[in-house]
Formats: structure tokens, C-alpha cells, sequence
């Protein structure tokens, strides 16, 4: 049986309970409210504002509800406050809090609105007071969002998009609590949509948990989808994703990634993107390019002074067409295109109308703006008019200075070049090294019936150097030296005669065929100076007849201005030899016979009129004075080393 002295000590108790419970219930906490802010405002060097209550609701998991938050946003900032809340209230666990331990078993947080943004000089506005001890994020519990809302702003890159985010549900584990967020706005200036699901929220705050992710997003005609995981979201530390990337033209990425991409057809890619410190690299990535398939790996890296782009591609089968963007081809309206954009397209392929070789400009800031180390290969090679069989490419970039090493399978030969283009300096300087080896001439022209039966070997050289903003300004700038020698061999009689305009033989050969004839040599050597092509020789010795060549090619306007004069070494009565003229332009050549020829045939004709039939062959007697030219001389002229000339790209590096 209790005694009454223990008795008044449970009364004591009891009353000190009630009176102590009384006193918390009816204190205020908004009394707290400028400890509060201080101490935020130590922490960030911003002043945080409570404006509505503070309120502390006791319990075993005590509690706090807050209304109306600011935290203040940089002093540079284009708007107040950084961070806006209309009603924030979470429960602590206070016996982990004895022991230094911050858990939060549940948070709710009510119509939050954050803005993060930059300046034009990269100044961040989440970049706070710098503490000297790193504070650990708490552990979260359940967590509801209510009608959240980011928004961020890039003046430098014209970036604005505004992000609205939400719980899908309630859940008792902020582990199993989705988020959903939908994104619009402008990202590079282009139109940004984007709907993104996240999974663990715990994860999300952790540095080293990866958190799991899917998403997809449309930046202008790009589009992507992905599905992976995200580690440390703040400095986005690490990243895993299965991507598939779609979109009209590869170019259009270097405003989305940074990444140096030359102008295509529309493509579709998938691959493995992962992401570590400061190297990002698509792995065995594979898809469509155009009518082209592409495959293998890339990396690029942001932790130089510059970007680095490294990779190793393949094209099992790769249509020549789909790189018409890599030398400047001009690219017509596309349906996605502005009303603006269309127009401007429209206006460019005007002024492209009467030209073949591309004239639209490099994009020289954009070859300064990364390095890069690409190989490139192409196994099997569709065009309908090259006969292009492989293509092996090497590319190297270093500040501007690219350096391209291809090597083309040929009609049964190889084309080996060798271009450096220095866009250090303005305009660009550029040099060439293209050798020609063992061109088979029927599979060079296989759509010419007349070199089906001819053989031959062809080989060549050119060396050139020169200036200018795109493919045709340098070409019209040109200064070096072209030759092409074809040696041995057999070529069509046919065709022979044909530049012959032997009628007879021509008759001849259409009735019983065809025949080839022995070609002793065959030269074409030219000099170029500003981008004219002056033949220094130009010479096809054969059995049968001589042609000899004389004039020039103009690169700068396109035009051909040239003449073949045939020299038969047979007696042909009903010769109607004369001089070929191949003049025009490279969209438009014309071959025409010299004027000569229709006076013989007038005259000719006239006498049918006037006299017997016999006199009418008069004028065509030929006696066919063409002699050998000493073909040896002439290749020697064409193989001969070419003095040497310094390069305005290597002097520059």
C-alpha cells in the first residue's frame, strides 16, 4: 500500500506534467521563427523568410508544419526569391536526433516553386556560401509533392524550361515513391518538351545510389528515349541509359551535346550511353543513317581544353549519298522547317542551281570548337554513278586543324587522299595529296557500252593547296598540278572512231561488231594556278590513231573550254576527221564537232548536187599524217616527283 508521502510526489509529477504540457501547448513557435531564419541564412548566406506560422504539433514522431518560405535568390538574379513554399511539414524522429541523426519520416511539401539559373558569365545561382564542413543530406521517409514546380534559365545558351513535378502516390517509402515531370520551354532555342518518370527518392539524394530513370524528350526535330539509372544528380556524377535517338539531321545535335556532327539525312540510332567524371561514350551503338546502316562506339570527353571526340565506326552498307553534307552539299526545305527557314533553304538551292561542286560554307567555328580522332569504315558502297567499292577514312582534328586520311576501293583500284584543312587561320588553308592506282577504265564508266570490252589501267596524281570557306572556294583558289596516265592496255576501236567521226569505220563496226585496239600510252597532265586547269599535255597514243587535247578547266566558274583533235595513223575515204570541242559548264557540258566539219559537209553535199557522186568524196580524202608520240617522255613528264612545297597547315601548327 502506497504511502502519503508518495502520493504527493506522483501529485508533484503529475502536476508538473500538466502544467509543462499546458506551457508547450500554449507557446508560441513563431517566436522561433527569426532563430530559424538566421541560422538558414548562415548556412547559405541568403535570407530566408518564414511569413506564415510555424507550428510544432507534439507527439512520440513530433510535427513541424511551415507556411509561406523564401530563400532568396542571388543578388544578379532575374527575379525573387530563388525558392518559394506555401506549406512545408515534416515529422522527426527525435531519439535518432539525440544521437545526431537527422530522419525525416514524412514530408510534404505543398506548391513549391524553384528557380535555378545562370548569368551570361556561368555564375550559378545554387552555388551558396561555402561551408567547411560538408552537411549531410537527412533520411527521408514518405514524401508527397503537391503541384512542385522547377524552372531553369541559361541566358548564354538561350535556355528556359519550366519543369512541374508530383508523386505519383503517397507511399509509406520514399523509396517506392515515383515522381512524374513534364518539361517545356526553349533549350538552345529550340522547343523543348520533355516526360520524365523517376523512381527511388531516397536515391535521388544519394551521391552514390544510382537512381533509376525513364523518360523521353524532343529538343527541336531531335528525339529521345531513355531508360536507365543516374548517379548524383547535383553534379550528375555518373549515368547508365539505354538511348535511342531519332531525329532529320545529325548536325542538329551540336547545340543539343556540343558535338561536331556533319549535315545528314534523317537517322535513327540506339546504343548503351554511359557516363563517368568527365567522359561520355555511346557503346556498340547501331541504326539507320539515311539508306546507310551505322554501328560501333564513341567517347567524348569535357575534361581538356577542349572537347574530345574519339570513335570507331563501321558501315556495312553505306550510300555515298547520305555524306553529300560532309562536303558542303546544300540541303533543300524540310517539312519541319519554319515558314523563315524554308524561304532561306529555298533562296540557297537557287544560287546553287547552275553549280555542281558545293559552295555552302564551312562552319569553321565548329571545327574550333572540339578535337576530335575518328575512324571511319564503309564495307560495302551504294551509288548509282560512282563505282566506289570500300572506304576507309581516318580523321583527326586538333584545335581547329583537321587532317582526313581516306582510302577508296575504286573499280578494281584505290584512290588515296590525303587533306589537311587549317581553320586556325581565315579563310581556312587547305592541301591535298590524291593518288590514283590501277583504275580499271570498264569499271570506271560501266554504263558506257563502248568500255565494255576495253581494258586498261589508270593511274594518276594530284597535289593542290588552297584557300577558301567551302568545297568550290577552294577548288577556285587551287594552285598545284593534276595528272592522269593510262598505261597498256586496250581500248574500244569504236570509240575511237567515234571522236574520229570515221564513217566508214562506224558503219563497220555497227554492222559486225566491235574490235579493240593496242593503247601505247595515254597522258592528260594539267597546271593549276587560281583555280585554272591549263593542260600542259594531253595525249591518247594508240595503234589506231592520236587525240591530242588543248585547253583549260576553270574551277573558280565551273566551265570546260577544251579541244580533241583525232590524227588517225590508217587511210579512212570516207573520213570525217575533225576536231571535238568540249566546252559548257560541269552541270551542263557540250561536245560539239569544230565548225570545219560543216563546211566539208556542205561542200561535200554541194557537189553530190553539182557533180557525179564520186566528186562528192572528194573533200573527205584524208591521209592520215598523225605520228607516235614518244609515250615514255609523257609518263615520265606525269610520274615525275613534283618539286617540294611547304604547307600553309603545317607552318601553322
Amino acid at each position: 500500500m502506497s504511502s502519503p508521502r508518495s502520493g504527493k510526489i506522483l501529485i508533484i509529477f503529475a502536476a508538473i506534467f500538466i502544467i509543462a504540457a499546458a506551457a508547450i501547448s500554449l507557446f508560441d513557435w513563431n517566436m522561433l521563427k527569426p532563430y530559424v531564419e538566421r541560422q538558414v541564412e548562415k548556412k547559405t548566406g541568403r535570407v530566408f523568410m518564414i511569413r506564415g506560422n510555424l507550428d510544432v504539433s507534439l507527439s512520440f514522431t513530433p510535427k513541424i508544419s511551415m507556411e509561406r518560405l523564401s530563400l532568396a535568390n542571388a543578388d544578379w538574379g532575374t527575379r525573387q526569391p530563388m525558392l518559394a513554399i506555401d506549406k512545408l511539414s515534416f515529422r522527426i524522429n527525435p531519439w535518432k536526433l539525440l544521437g545526431g541523426e537527422i530522419v525525416l519520416r514524412e514530408i510534404s511539401i505543398s506548391r513549391p516553386e524553384v528557380l535555378l539559373e545562370k548569368n551570361r558569365d556561368g555564375k550559378r545561382n545554387w552555388d551558396f556560401k561555402k561551408e567547411e564542413k560538408e552537411t549531410e543530406l537527412p533520411k527521408m521517409g514518405r514524401l508527397m509533392i503537391d503541384q512542385g514546380k522547377l524552372i531553369f534559365r541559361d541566358p548564354k545558351t538561350e535556355t528556359d524550361v519550366t519543369a512541374r513535378i508530383a508523386t505519383d502516390s503517397a507511399s509509406a517509402d520514399a523509396r517506392e515513391t515515383p515522381l512524374n515531370i513534364v518539361a517545356e520551354g526553349k533549350f538552345t532555342s529550340l522547343e523543348f518538351t520533355s516526360q520524365v518518370h523517376g523512381g527511388e527518392v531516397i536515391s535521388l539524394m544519394d551521391k552514390n545510389l544510382p537512381y533509376p530513370i525513364r523518360g523521353n524528350a524532343r529538343i527541336g526535330t531531335t528525339h529521345a528515349a531513355f531508360d536507365g539509372t543516374i548517379t548524383g544528380l547535383q553534379a550528375l556524377s555518373a549515368m547508365d541509359l539505354k538511348l535511342q535517338l531519332d531525329g532529320n539531321d545529325l548536325s542538329a545535335l551540336y547545340p543539343i551535346t556540343g558535338i561536331v556532327v556533319f549535315p545528314s539525312p534523317p537517322y535513327r540510332i540506339s546504343g548503351r550511353l554511359l557516363h563517368r567524371k568527365t567522359e561520355w561514350s555511346l557503346k556498340e551503338f547501331s541504326g539507320q543513317v539515311g539508306k546507310s546502316d551505322l554501328g560501333g562506339s564513341i567517347l567524348f570527353d569535357t575534361g581538356g581544353e577542349r572537347p574530345m571526340l574519339r570513335g570507331d565506326v563501321i558501315s556495312r552498307v553505306l550510300d555515298l549519298e547520305d555524306l553529300r553534307g560532309f562536303v558542303g552539299a546544300r540541303k533543300g526545305p524540310q517539312p519541319q522547317d519554319s515558314p523563315a527557314e524554308k524561304q532561306e533553304k529555298k533562296a540557297s538551292m537557287a544560287a546553287q542551281r547552275d553549280r555542281l561542286l558545293p559552295d555552302q560554307e564551312f562552319r569553321v567555328d565548329r571545327l574550333r570548337a572540339m578535337d576530335a580522332d575518328i575512324k571511319f569504315t564503309g564495307v560495302s558502297i551504294l551509288n548509282k554513278d560512282l563505282p566506289v567499292e570500300h572506304l576507309v577514312t581516318h580523321t583527326r582534328i586538333d584545335n581547329g586543324l583537321m587532317v582526313l586520311d581516306a582510302d577508296f576501293t575504286v573499280a578494281g583500284g584505290s584512290i588515296n587522299a590525303d587533306v589537311t584543312v587549317n581553320a586556325r587561320s581565315d579563310p581556312p588553308a587547305a592541301e591535298a595529296q590524291v593518288d590514283v592506282k590501277r583504275l580499271q577504265l570498264p569499271k570506271l564508266f560501266p554504263k558506257m557500252e563502248l568500255t565494255h570490252e576495253s581494258l586498261g589501267l589508270i593511274g594518276g596524281r594530284a597535289r593542290i593547296k588552297s584557300r577558301g570557306k567551302s568545297v568550290g572556294t577552294l577548288l577556285g583558289s587551287a594552285d598545284g598540278r593534276f595528272g592522269l596516265i593510262m598505261s597498256g592496255g586496250w581500248i574500244s576501236n569504236m570509240m575511237l572512231e567515234i571522236v574520229g567521226l570515221d564513217g566508214a569505220e562506224i558503219l563497220k563496226f555497227l554492222v559486225i561488231g566491235d574490235k579493240n585496239v593496242k593503247v601505247r600510252c595515254a597522258v592528260a597532265d594539267f597546271d593549276i594556278k587560281k583555280g585554272l586547269m591549263k593542260s600542259e599535255a594531253f595525249v591518247i597514243d594508240t595503234t589506231d590513231t592520236n587525240i591530242l587535247g588543248d585547253g583549260h578547266i576553270n574551277l573558280a566558274e565551273e566551265t570546260i573550254k577544251m579541244k580533241l583533235s583525232p590524227e588517225p595513223k590508217d587511210f579512212s575515204i570516207v573520213s570525217l576527221r575533225t576536231p571535238v570541242h568540249l566546252s559548257g559548264t560541269f552541270k551542263e557540258p557540250k561536245i560539239y564537232p569544230d565548225k570545219m566539219l560543216a563546211i566539208r559537209v556542205g561542200a561535200a553535199v554541194l557537189l553530190g548536187v553539182f557533180a557525179t557522186p564520186l566528186a562528192s568524196l572528194i573533200p573527205l580524202i584524208e591521209t592520215g599524217p598523225g605520228e607516235d608520240h614518244n609515250c615514255r617522255a609523257l609518263i615520265a613528264a606525269v610520274k615525275k616527283p613534283l618539286p617540294p612545297q611547304k604547307k600553309d597547315a603545317q607552318n601553322a601548327r
